[in-house]
């Protein structure tokens, strides 16, 4: 059984200088600055947990907790457990430790054929039980935007209309984007 802990700063930055950079696309990895500036907000919606098997630290989360939804910022199994259920395993964790909001919501890459991991998180995220909305969605970031599509994988709420979504999204940008220097527009082309 997977166990999430809530970790602090000094965790986070062995996490983002030994994984992250290597896990992640710089397009797509806010910077250290940036991560600390969330973490150290006083409202205390973005938080950053590792992912335990027993005592062995095996992934970690970082989040962005809505009024009824939590939207998984990044999340990732250490390359040393890859391949050993430990995603499904950390997807459960989440879904036991909030377990009053409607669900999970990812922010996905695009389907490349060329690219086959991305064929694999996609298939990874549908077995979990997520599902891909209908929404162009865009993914803010300093250099402007790189479209994404957004899936939801329920805990109490299965079904979400758009204006529900546009309004978590809404939201999130507020409390975890507000720092990309166009995100109103990119909100704007999000339908």
């Amino acid at each position: 059984m997977i166990t999430l802990k809530r970790r602090n700063i000094k965790e986070f930055t062995q996490i983002y200088n030994d994984f992250m950079l290597k896990q992640f696309p710089e397009t797509e990895l806010k910077s250290y600055k940036d991560f600390v500036k969330l973490l150290e907000e006083e409202r205390h919606c973005y938080n950053f947990y590792i992912a335990q098997n027993a005592d062995t630290t095996v992934g970690y989360v970082l989040l962005c907790k809505g009024t009824n939804f939590i939207w998984i910022d990044y999340i990732a199994v250490l390359p040393q457990f890859y391949s050993g259920g430990f995603g499904r395993k950390i997807i459960e964790g989440l879904k036991n430790t909030f377990t009053g909001i409607n669900g999970l919501y990812f922010e996905v890459e695009k389907p490349d054929e060329n690219e086959i991991n991305t064929i694999r998180r996609i298939k990874f995220y549908n077995s979990c039980g997520a599902k891909k909305l209908d929404c162009e969605y865009f993914y803010p970031n300093n250099a402007g935007a790189i479209p994404m599509d957004l899936y939801f994988l329920p805990v109490k709420k299965t079904d979400l209309g758009k204006p529900e979504i546009k309004e978590n999204i809404k939201e999130v940008f507020a409390k975890l984007h507000y720092m990309c220097p166009c995100t109103e527009e990119i909100l704007n082309k999000i339908s």
